[in-house]
C-alpha cells in the first residue's frame, strides 16, 4: 500500500485478485505496520513485525521476517 491508496481500494483489488483464483494475496500496509495475508475471502492472517511471512502452500520453504519487509 502507498500512502494514497484508500483501504476500501485495496481490498476490491485483492477481492478481485482472489476471485480470479489468485492463491494468496500479501498486502503490505507500511503505516500500519502490518502485512496482511489472504488465501481466500475467509483465510485472512495478519502478521506484525516479530512474525515470519512464509509462502505456505503456494511457495513451500519461502520465509522472510515481517520487519524485514516494513524497513
Amino acid at each position: 500500500m502507498s500512502p494514497n491508496d484508500p483501504y476500501t481500494g485495496v481490498e476490491e483489488k485483492v477481492d478481485g485478485w482472489l476471485r480470479a483464483r489468485t492463491r494468496m494475496v500479501v498486502v503490505v500496509n507500511p503505516q500500519g505496520r502490518m502485512v496482511t495475508v489472504r488465501l481466500s475471502q475467509t483465510a485472512i492472517k495478519v502478521l506484525c513485525e516479530g512474525d515470519i511471512l512464509d509462502g505456505g502452500n503456494v511457495v513451500p520453504g519461502w520465509r522472510l521476517p515481517v520487519a524485514d519487509i516494513l524497513r
